[in-house]
């Protein structure tokens, strides 16, 4: 049944363009906070029902040529697909998808290679699934939404996938997703005044006994038995973030993110020995467009993400740091600068990425495709030592509205 639901709402029509066509948004409630007040306005004027969406696509290629280990020097190629949806059943009222083709057994596409041997051997396309990341009612309105169903959490922004190959990467690892229960925003100012202000709420717990299927290659996780951060499955897990923007012109912008989360833990059946406590986390992030001029505008993001009690055990905390500037030359062309640095009780880990991409322009075929290639270099200060890695890769992502 979950793999029928999963195959309707992949080839669910889809028809007119989402918002935000320039300013991708990472996921469904992104979407809402980035909905301006005249966005929402256009939509009482809209036909009902309705049916919009969009498609991306992307085929990264990196080749590790130079690591410490020789074993972990292959070329790891692989796709990813996001296909959102939305139903626009009334006025205010959709219903909203989010389904998405992956990498289904890696928490995030940096994880160590070791924990996915190669045996040496180029990974070519390995480990890809598709499954619903987010499935959900809302009602939205100019001061207020309500999400209802599945979603993920705004909690931080730093891992946004539309910010170069790698320099998110880390940032993967915090970014809280597939939850089910409630989350309301309530808006208020005007960002081209004196500012736009909008809190977010939500109470929900883990997915991992519903829609949390895949299809093409099965996921895997830890026990559906075994206690992790969220599942609890009530609604005892919570998160409170504020989003504040500033429209000053056209190509200038200034945003910040404060997000805390709680991630109950039901200890009783946690497996972990020792203090087990609730995961918390806080995240803060700032976001700065200015035109230096009619030609060059440059785009500039800093967050910094702490965790305490990483998966329940109170031992265990890390903490992030997300840095990257994208400096777009008429229009067309980006050099894109990034630094990220995860701080662990056991390991640090640093990536560093400089990359040069060309956004073709849009036509009937796509509204955007962007082709990217950088360098990057990894070190990672384990506990059996230092490990580096210098890679080279190639980024390809296609957009198309519905």
């Amino acid at each position: 049944m979950k793999k029928l639901y999963l195959f309707l709402i992949c080839f669910l029509p889809v028809g007119e363009a989402f918002s935000h066509y320039e300013e991708v948004s990472p996921n469904i409630l992104r979407e809402l906070i980035e909905e301006t007040s005249e966005e929402i306005e256009k939509k009482d004027h809209d036909k009902f029902p309705k049916i919009k969406g969009r498609l991306v696509f992307d085929i990264n290629s990196t080749d590790e040529y130079q690591t410490t280990d020789k074993s972990k020097e292959i070329v790891d190629t692989y796709a990813k697909a996001r296909l959102y949806s939305s139903i626009e059943l009334m006025r205010h009222l959709s219903v909203n998808s989010y389904v998405r083709l992956g990498h289904v057994n890696r928490e995030s596409d940096n994880q160590d290679y070791s924990e996915f041997p190669s045996h040496g051997k180029n990974r070519n396309f390995k480990d890809e699934g598709a499954w619903i990341e987010e499935l959900n009612l809302t009602y939205d309105t100019k001061k207020y939404a309500i999400v209802m169903g599945k979603f993920d959490l705004n909690f931080g922004s730093a891992w946004r996938w539309n910010r170069g190959i790698w320099a998110y990467q880390l940032a993967q690892n915090y970014k809280e997703m597939e939850k089910l229960g409630f989350n309301g925003i309530y808006r208020v100012g005007d960002a081209k005044k004196n500012g736009r202000y909008e809190f977010s709420y939500a109470m929900f717990t883990n997915d991992r006994k519903n829609l949390d299927n895949s299809l093409i290659t099965n996921r895997y996780s830890d026990s559906k038995y075994d206690a992790i951060p969220g599942d609890t499955r009530s609604l005892s897990s919570y998160i409170g973030s504020l989003d504040i923007n500033f429209d000053f012109s056209e190509k200038e912008k200034l945003s910040y993110h404060f997000s805390y989360v709680n991630l109950a833990v039901n200890k009783r059946a946690s497996s972990l020995s020792g203090k087990i406590d609730n995961q918390k986390g806080t995240a803060v992030g700032m976001n700065y467009k200015y035109p230096l001029n009619d030609a060059v505008i440059l785009d500039a993001m800093v967050e910094y993400a702490n965790i305490k009690n990483l998966g329940g055990n109170s031992a265990v905390k890390e903490n992030y740091f997300t840095g990257n500037l994208i400096t777009k030359i008429f229009d067309n062309w980006n050099v894109t600068t990034g630094f990220a640095r995860q701080n662990n009780t056991n390991f640090d880990r640093n990536l560093a990425e400089i990359s040069f991409g060309y956004e073709f322009v849009g036509n009937k075929i796509f509204d955007s495709l962007l082709l990217q290639f950088g360098y990057k270099n990894q070190r990672d200060n384990l506990s059996s030592g230092l490990e580096v890695r210098n890679s080279v890769g190639a980024l390809l992502r296609y957009q198309k509205h519905f």
